[in-house]
């Protein structure tokens, strides 16, 4: 009887650890996720820029909307005020990913 409450205990302890890597792993994805979206977003910004500043040197005589780092500044802060269960709030970085948040 000890014997098998010994190996319950471990595996209980070993169920845990378990669990408490599902959850950082977790995390760590919806980290990932959040970059894809934003990296996504500046490639389009990015793109939408460049197109503009191809169409001022074929007309230069029109000129083109201004274009803000607005919405990748937006993109940025929500990014960085993403608070996760594994930062570490002494350093300001996320144990899961090692980015600053």
């Amino acid at each position: 009887m000890d014997f098998l409450g010994q190996q319950n205990i471990m595996l209980d302890l070993e169920n845990k650890a378990l669990k408490q890597r599902l959850e950082s792993l977790s995390q760590e994805h919806l980290i990932k996720r959040y970059q894809q979206e934003m990296f996504e977003r500046e490639i389009g910004r990015l793109r939408s820029l460049f197109q503009q500043q191809q169409q001022q040197q074929q007309h230069p005589q029109q000129q083109a909307p201004t274009h803000s780092r607005s919405n990748s500044r937006d993109l940025d802060s929500q990014f960085a005020n993403l608070s996760l269960k594994h930062s570490d709030p002494d350093s300001g970085h996320d144990a899961v990913s090692g980015l600053r948040i």
